[in-house]
């Protein structure tokens, strides 16, 4: 299923010619962005009909070894409460405060394995192995893509329209899950090649290291009123941690 959200070049037209099978299906929107969309996938009549979904973005390339995917399959047929599994990247929050008064144009920042938002929010950026497929636990990950688990993110959690049209969301549920005895986790090591072209969040221009748009700073007051106490207390860390010594003892 893709989704031609906005474009204005040849995207469609090459598409159709691409996907003719009697279960794909290209659809065209009006810049709705990925949470309306993605909404829209993992609730349809064939979604119904599938255990998995993968969630793909347009600025990746993929090559033909998806061994990494396979390695997601194993991993959540091993943990039943492992409801979504990130290839993008992990971040574990320190801390994460009020939206502050200069949201908009706040600096985001990486340092060494740090990595936040001046003055709203700091977190572990977790390190990987690069050139070995590796799994582990952790609060968020990144999208995309995102292989998750359709009947208990779509029964307990799901893409929360309060986001729209575009970011934040990924971390809402991932938050979510965790708070309700379910949990997230990341592969690093996947060879997917990123940031091909630009983006169309990037694309829009609305969106840089120190520039974003108000309903930006709107989605990160909804999740410091929904997950601050639970962040804050070290509730969460503690449960990511648990999870993570199930693994030490397996191995």
């Amino acid at each position: 299923m893709l989704f031609a959200d906005g474009c204005m070049d040849t995207t469609l037209t090459k598409t159709h010619a691409i996907l003719k099978g009697k279960n794909h299906a290209v659809i065209a929107v009006n810049d709705l962005h990925e949470i309306h969309n993605y909404r829209f996938a993992v609730t349809s009549e064939w979604a119904k009909r599938c255990e998995f979904a993968l969630l793909m973005q347009d600025d990746d390339l993929y090559s033909n070894d998806f061994s990494w995917l396979d390695f997601g399959l194993e991993m959540m047929k091993q943990d039943p409460k492992l409801v979504v599994i990130g290839f993008n990247g992990g971040i574990n929050y320190l801390q994460i405060a009020k939206a502050s008064e200069t949201f908009e144009s706040d600096e985001f920042v990486m340092k060494s394995n740090l990595v936040g938002l001046t003055n709203n929010w700091v977190g572990e950026l977790l390190q990987g192995r690069p050139n070995n497929l590796f799994f582990q636990y952790c609060q968020t990950v990144n999208r995309a893509p995102h292989l998750i688990r359709l009947n208990e993110f779509n029964s307990v959690s799901g893409f929360d329209s309060a986001f729209e049209p575009y970011h934040d969301d990924d971390m809402n549920y991932c938050f979510d899950l965790w708070r309700k005895g379910y949990r997230v986790g990341y592969i690093s090591g996947a060879q997917i090649s990123r940031d091909i072209g630009t983006g169309g969040m990037r694309l829009s221009g609305n969106v840089g290291i120190n520039k974003r748009p108000t309903h930006l700073k709107r989605n990160h007051t909804l999740l410091f009123s929904r997950y601050g106490d639970f962040i804050n207390s070290g509730e969460l860390a503690t449960l990511v941690s648990v999870a993570n010594k199930t693994l030490e003892c397996k191995n």
